[in-house]
Parts: structure tokens; C-alpha cells; sequence
């Protein structure tokens, strides 16, 4: 079973005094980290592998693979002492082909070593150009990011596990690990079309990379800067630099230090990285923030001394900072759930049935309609109550849809056998809250006066008992094709707006005027095909909600670091809307506030972006609207229905009551009274 590498020595070098020694220093320690990359179709240029067991290590086959493996050390605790002899010992897990020379490069010293083992991809390795541009299946080194460092002899295939070092003449280490400012190097490999495979640090079995110095010293330094490395700082947002100092080697030991801080970028072969001293014999842990210009990259490093630790000084390792222009952090405001204040209905009959004889014929799948001596006709309801507690409004595109079945009788249906009448709610007609259970023709619970048992009902028509909707009215279309009765027309709609106005049930009366016992069915609510439902479909426009449509305000927010100087500019557009629903119009559309007109039920996702001339920050605004605010209220997170709206219509009401009583005493129980 692998162990975890320990630097020997570490403890006696720490109470005795410092020494050279050769120390091990694996990925796992500190910072260090592994991975390798991919462009290829086999894994894609984003794939990232840090936390396999094995780096694919090297693998170049033009336009077909392409595979590095991708390693860095933690030198921070590290004194290098003379690096001439330093080598790289790592373990094989597969060996696939022949021998082979493997090209070894190092990232050269600065922001590539930042990187991020969970993240780390072909793409965002800055020693790489990503792809695109570069072509899947290649490879392209980004100009001045890493350095040739030497080569790396790959063994034979044998048997495993097999752990091989490098030859100083072949990769010499030495000056790129003196080229060091930061405390982290970063390796990667590019080799021939092999798959050998490395043992990584969470590898179980084998040793982890690792880099051999064989003249080192383990040191403490300076350590958690603050500001933190790489992050942007904004003006203001510190007064002082700070950090955590090493403790003593032995008790009693004083620690001070000497700060160094600059602009140019640090080179290890001058002075203090050629950074400038800020304050020398700091007895603490911090000094005061320097006054900072915009867009430039700053550079600080903390020297300490251990009065009892010989030697005492300690150079420490080259911390950094950016005052670059942040693209602005956008808020696009808090999704909003909204409604139409119209209300498109497609509604199937809450009643219909025929008139027979003194049987109720509700329940039954068809209506039975017929003329001449056995004149039928079909009682059709609607509830459009919902509509009335909406408030006062008008009517659009109101149509009714009946669909001929076949029945008792099944003879062609024509215009001129087909009339339709609106019951109106007058004293001696029938109630509009009829029972389709218990309507007959000649029964106990018989028809109003709207009805005399026979048609053409023109004494009905005449008395107002019954509005006429028929085909040879003013301001109505019925057209029947393959057994679809559609009726529409103005004269339709002035009807069902009588009926809103009036409590809202709507009763149509279907009958046949055709004088020679003809007949035909009319699908109802039970038949086992819902296609052939009667249905009856509208558009509601509250009043005073101008075209219906929902009106919605967006307001966006953002802040930004002011650079570079000037006017930020910001625009909004539409990320997707509901399929149907025409683009979207912003009014403005190049203001942090502005305002949309939204007809189409769905959800719509609206961006805004803000541009400070240099970089761009955006966020998304989600809306949802609603056919109605229950609709809307519905498709809230987290919405909560009341426990007693047992229709799921947001209304505790009769509805739920009539519920509650046909479910009145049902037993689920196992044992049931």
C-alpha cells in the first residue's frame, strides 16, 4: 500500500538548526497537483481529469490524439540550495509501446502556475492555445509561456509497477527551478504516439510525481497574503498588506521581517526579485497599502528573520495583486410571475343531454338530436362563472365546436338540420344551474317554457325566452365540414357576454328543424374520445387592461469598478419566450428600467448586459406569465396551496364543497363500516 511522502529530517532540521539534505517532494504536498490534457474527440479540449488515478502522460498523433501530462510542485517551504543535481522520479502504470524520448517543458515562472487541479483543461492552460484555434486532435504552444527543458527517457513495456528518474545531462532543472519567484513550478510532457500512463497522487498503489533535490533545506516563511494572490483589488478595498509569520524555529526566538513590494514583474537573478523595500524590521504582521495606480499587476514579498534560527534570513516567495479593470456585476432584478389580463378559455361542457322522453338521458355519450314528429334537442352547458368574478370585460374570438357521432340515427348533418339557440335566463325558462341527471322531456323535471316539444322554436325566439344563434342570423358563422359543427360570429359572442354579465352559466339548446324524423348524435362530456368534447373558446379582456397582454417592468442594477473611465452602457434582449409568442419589444431597451408586453402563456428569460467599454457583465431575468394570477401564483417556488382548494383553482368556494360532499363518507380503509 503507497504511503504519503514525508521529508525526512524535517523535524531535527527544525529544533537543531537547518542543513542541507536531498528531500522528495510529491504533488501531494502543498499546492503541488496533477492532471494531464486532452484534444481529441475522446476527450474534449474542456475535459478535466485531476482527480483520476493515472495521467494519460503523453500522446501526439496529428488530427487523431493528443495527450500531456500536467504536474506542479510546492517549493514555499523549500530553500533550493544547488539545484545542478535535481531530477524527477515518477511511477509508470502502463506501458503501452517501445522505448521512447519524451520532451519535458516547464511553464515558465508567473500566472500559468496558478492553476487549478479541479479545473485545469487543455483550454484554460495558459501554455497552450485553446482550442479553437488550434484543430482537435493537435497541438499549439502559446509564444513565451513555457520553456524546452530537456528530455525524458520512456523504458521498454515490462512489468509494473516500474519506477524510472531522470538523468541530469538529459533534463537539466536547474535554472528553471532558480527562475522561481512564486514557490510553485509546473512540468508538462510531449511525446510520440505511446499511451504510458503515470501514477498520480490519488493513486493508491504507486508513488506520486515527484522531484528529487538533493541540496535543500526545509524552511517556514511568510505565508496567507492578504490581499490574496491573483485577486483583483479595487480602490479602497485594502489600507493595509498583511500576512501570517512563522513561528520561531526554537522559544524565544524573535521574528521580523523586511517587505519588499514593486510593479515590474520579479526576476530571481536581481536583488530582492528587484522589487522595492517598503518598510525593513517589521516586529508584526503588516504595513500600510501603497498607493496604487490603475490597471497594473503589483508584486510584494515578505523577508524574514529568526533570531533563533541560524542563518536567520529567509527570502520569501513573490506574492501578487491586479488593480485591472472588473467587468461590471449585473443584477437583472428578481424573476417576476405575472398574468394576462385576458383570459383565453377552451373549455369542455360541465352538462349536456337530450331530451327524450320522461328518462334523463344524462351521462349518455351522445345527444340524441332529431326533427319531425320525434323532435329531440340537446341541452349543452358551459361554466363560465370564473370569468365573471374577473370583473367586467369583453369578448374576442369566441367560437363553439360540436362534433357529429354516430347514434340512434346517423344521417348527414347539414346546415339546414342543424340550428343552435342560447337559452336566456328569463322568469318560466329553465334555470341555468339545470341537472343534466335530472332534465326530461315530458318527466317530473321537465324543460321551461323556452321549450313546447316541438321546432322551429319561433314563439320562444319571438317571447325572448331564447336568443337565436342560427346560421341565418346577422353576425353568425356556422360552417359544418366532415362532421364538425364550428359556430362563431359577433352574435355568438353578444350572447356569452350576456351570460358573463349574468353569473356566467351558458346554456346553448341544439336542435334539429328539419321536418322529416331525421337525426344525428352529438358527442358529450362522457364520450371515451375527450377530442370530441364540445368545446367552447374565448378571449376574455378585463376592462381597463388595455389588449390583455401582461405589462412588465424590468429593472435592472449593477456596480462596477469605474475603470476604465466613463459612461457604462446597457442593454437588454430576449433569451428565449414561449414557442408561438412573437418577439419580444423593449421600451427602452438601452435603459436599466424598462418595459415589455408579454400575450403568450410560458416563460420568457430576458438578459441584461452592461459593457464598460473594456469588459462586460450580464445576468438573466426569468418571467413567467400566467393565463391568470392562480396560473401565475402556481408556478412560484415554493407555492403552497391552501389544504382546502381541492380543484386547485386558488379559490376556497362551493366548488371545493361539492367536492368534499361526492367524496362524503368514502372508505379507503381496510375495513371499511
Amino acid at each position: 500500500m503507497k504511503t504519503s511522502t514525508v521529508w525526512l529530517g524535517v523535524f531535527l532540521l527544525c529544533v537543531f538548526g537547518l542543513g542541507a539534505q536531498a528531500l522528495e517532494l510529491t504533488t501531494e504536498i502543498g499546492q503541488g497537483a496533477d492532471a494531464y490534457l486532452s484534444n481529441d474527440e475522446q476527450q474534449s479540449p474542456n475535459t478535466n481529469t485531476g482527480a483520476e488515478v493515472r495521467m494519460r502522460a503523453w500522446r501526439v498523433l496529428a488530427n487523431t490524439r493528443f495527450k500531456s501530462a500536467y504536474i506542479r510542485f510546492d517549493l514555499n517551504n523549500v530553500l533550493l540550495g544547488d539545484p545542478e543535481q535535481a531530477v524527477l522520479k515518477l511511477a509508470y502504470t502502463y506501458i503501452k509501446g517501445g522505448a521512447s524520448t519524451i520532451t519535458v517543458y516547464g511553464v515558465k515562472d508567473g500566472p500559468g502556475d496558478y492553476w487549478a487541479e479541479n479545473t485545469i483543461t487543455y483550454n484554460t492552460a495558459l501554455p497552450f492555445v485553446p482550442n479553437p484555434p488550434t484543430t482537435l486532435g493537435n497541438y499549439e504552444l502559446a509564444e513565451g509561456q513555457s520553456v524546452q527543458l530537456g528530455t525524458l527517457a520512456s523504458p521498454e513495456a515490462q512489468d509494473l509497477p516500474l519506477s524510472v528518474t531522470t538523468a541530469p545531462e538529459d533534463l537539466p532543472l536547474k535554472d528553471f527551478l532558480n527562475a522561481d519567484t512564486n514557490g510553485l513550478v509546473t512540468f508538462f510532457f510531449i511525446g510520440p504516439n505511446d499511451e504510458d500512463e503515470l501514477a498520480t497522487k490519488e493513486n493508491q498503489t504507486y508513488h506520486a510525481p515527484t522531484l528529487i533535490l538533493p541540496d535543500a533545506i526545509v524552511v517556514s516563511r511568510a505565508s496567507d497574503p492578504v490581499p490574496a494572490i491573483n485577486t483583483k483589488v479595487m480602490a479602497g478595498q485594502y489600507t493595509t498588506l498583511s500576512w501570517v509569520n512563522p513561528e520561531p524555529n526554537m522559544a524565544g526566538g524573535v521574528v521580523t521581517c523586511d517587505v519588499y513590494f514593486g510593479d515590474k514583474e520579479p526576476n530571481s537573478l536581481l536583488p530582492n526579485y528587484g522589487l522595492s523595500l517598503l518598510e525593513a524590521d517589521v516586529a508584526g504582521n503588516l504595513v500600510a497599502m501603497p498607493a496604487l495606480d490603475a490597471y497594473k499587476t503589483y508584486y510584494w514579498c515578505v523577508d524574514t528573520y529568526d533570531t533563533s534560527r541560524s542563518p536567520e534570513y529567509v527570502q520569501g516567495k513573490v506574492w501578487n495583486f491586479n488593480t485591472h479593470n472588473s467587468a461590471p456585476v449585473v443584477d437583472a432584478g428578481a424573476d417576476q410571475y405575472v398574468w394576462v389580463t385576458k383570459t383565453v378559455v377552451d373549455a369542455a361542457s360541465d352538462a349536456d343531454t337530450s331530451l327524450r322522453d320522461s328518462n334523463p338521458d344524462g351521462g349518455n355519450i351522445l345527444m340524441d338530436v332529431r326533427g319531425g314528429a320525434v323532435d329531440r334537442v340537446g341541452y349543452l352547458r358551459f361554466d363560465l362563472s370564473e370569468l365573471s368574478a374577473l370583473g367586467p370585460g369583453t369578448l374576442q374570438n369566441a367560437s363553439l365546436t360540436l362534433y357529429k357521432v354516430a347514434g340512434s340515427r346517423n344521417d348527414a348533418i347539414t346546415n339546414g338540420r342543424f340550428s343552435l339557440h342560447g337559452l336566456n335566463n328569463v322568469p318560466g325558462n329553465t334555470p341555468q344551474n339545470w341537472s343534466e341527471a335530472a332534465l326530461t322531456r315530458n318527466g317530473a323535471v321537465i324543460p321551461g317554457q323556452e321549450w313546447n316539444n316541438t321546432v322551429p322554436m319561433t314563439n320562444a325566439i319571438a317571447n325572448g325566452w331564447i336568443t337565436d344563434l342560427d346560421d341565418g342570423v346577422a353576425g353568425i358563422s356556422e360552417v359544418i365540414a366532415n362532421d364538425v359543427i364550428t359556430v362563431s360570429g359577433s352574435a355568438l359572442e353578444a350572447f356569452l357576454q350576456s351570460r358573463i354579465n349574468d353569473g356566467g352559466l351558458t346554456t346553448f339548446i341544439i336542435a334539429n328543424e328539419d321536418s322529416n324524423d331525421r337525426g344525428y348524435g352529438i358527442a358529450t362530456k362522457e364520450n371515451p374520445t375527450p377530442g370530441l368534447h364540445p368545446r367552447l373558446q374565448l378571449t376574455y379582456i378585463i376592462q381597463g387592461g388595455g389588449d390583455g397582454d401582461a405589462i412588465v417592468t424590468l429593472s435592472g442594477s449593477y456596480t462596477d469598478d469605474g475603470l476604465p473611465a466613463g459612461t457604462e452602457t446597457v442593454k437588454w434582449t430576449e433569451v428565449s419566450r414561449p414557442e408561438g409568442a412573437d418577439p419580444v419589444v423593449f421600451n427602452p431597451d438601452d435603459e436599466l428600467e424598462t418595459q415589455v408586453s408579454l400575450g403568450t402563456i410560458g416563460t420568457y428569460v430576458f438578459q441584461l448586459t452592461v459593457d464598460d467599454t473594456d469588459l462586460a457583465g450580464d445576468d438573466t431575468v426569468q418571467v413567467y406569465v400566467g393565463f391568470n394570477a392562480c396560473d401565475a401564483a402556481q408556478h412560484m417556488p415554493n407555492y403552497a396551496a391552501n389544504i382546502a382548494d381541492l380543484n386547485a383553482d386558488c379559490f376556497v368556494n362551493l366548488k371545493d364543497l361539492a367536492i368534499l360532499a361526492q367524496q362524503w363518507l368514502t372508505c379507503t380503509s381496510l375495513q371499511c363500516p
